[in-house]
């Protein structure tokens, strides 16, 4: 007969406390392995986000495009239900959110370009389906009326979006504790409007300002004709922030940890995570990559 122990753990051994602490090193240098890639991989996953997006903005643009004679959907930003004419006193400006996206953070309230999502052209093409509240024009939108807060349109946001350039001066000003561009103004996405900071326009624009934006949209359809697949027709704010800042070696840091690089949607309908030049000169707005500015050449068919 087999004799029986009295004690069922006898002849197991536990981990001595030299054991343990090489399992938590081997675990916490493992952790610090992994932690780069899967950081990286989630910021690749958002950046795959903003590049779909931006995709999606350019198809309702295109949408946009076949209903208005090949114009794109920027406007001209007039005070609510104003008439609209250069000389009627209305006429506010441009602005680079005008085209979409939702309505703007209570603090643009009673000043110039707090554009209702209602009047923004492409969330017709972007959102059929939402139902866009908005007080009767010519009246404005309340600071605190909920639809600040409350209407969601996600395609308008990048998921890196966490601070906001659209408010101080002189730009690029970051203003944070407002949240990115999307919660600001409405998009994380800004129209390209830098073709309107040429001299050739500057002097139209300081004469006749619907004038100027009016040859705007006619060199706008030449562009899609001559150029379409690197002319820039949206970015993310740090293509803005980049080209903008007058040295040629700085160096800014984007939501995704990049320096001088951007998510760019570009005419021909495509989307790129594209390296910006810094330096405020022509090569930052016109070189082999992308351009924000006609090439004077094509457009008065020179090529």
């Amino acid at each position: 007969m087999h004799g029986r122990t009295t004690n069922p753990g006898r002849g197991r051994r536990a981990f001595t406390l030299i054991e343990l602490l090489v399992v938590i090193a081997i675990i916490a240098l493992l952790i610090s392995i992994m932690l780069p890639a899967l950081s990286k991989a989630r910021l690749a996953g958002r950046q795959t986000v903003s590049l779909s997006n931006l995709r999606q903005i350019l198809t309702a643009t295109q949408l946009y495009k076949d209903d208005s004679k090949g114009n794109p959907p920027f406007l001209l930003s007039y005070r609510r239900g104003g008439f609209k004419s250069a000389t009627s006193g209305t006429l506010e400006g441009i602005c680079t959110w005008a085209y979409g996206g939702r309505n703007n953070d209570g603090y643009w309230s009673a000043k110039a370009f707090d554009v209702e999502a209602a009047d923004r052209p492409l969330n017709a093409y972007m959102y059929p389906e939402v139902t866009l509240d908005a007080p009767k024009a010519p009246q404005l939108m309340s600071k605190n009326d909920a639809a600040r807060k409350n209407l969601v349109l996600p395609g308008y946001r990048d998921p890196t979006d966490q601070v906001t350039y659209q408010r101080a001066s002189p730009f690029p000003t970051p203003t944070y504790g407002v949240g990115g561009a999307y919660d600001d103004v409405g998009t994380s996405y800004q129209s390209n409007l830098k073709w309107l900071d040429t001299e050739e326009m500057q002097r139209l624009w300081k004469t006749d300002a619907v004038a100027a934006w009016r040859a705007g949209m006619r060199s706008m359809r030449l562009a899609d004709s001559f150029y379409s697949s690197r002319f820039v027709m949206y970015s993310d704010q740090y293509a803005d922030v980049v080209v903008n800042n007058d040295a040629e070696n700085a160096m800014i840091v984007n939501g995704y940890g990049d320096s001088n690089r951007s998510v760019l949607g570009f005419m021909d309908g495509h989307a790129a995570y594209t390296p910006v030049i810094p330096g405020r000169s022509e090569k930052s707005f016109f070189n082999d990559k992308y351009q924000m500015i006609f090439d004077p050449a094509t457009v008065e068919g020179k090529k």
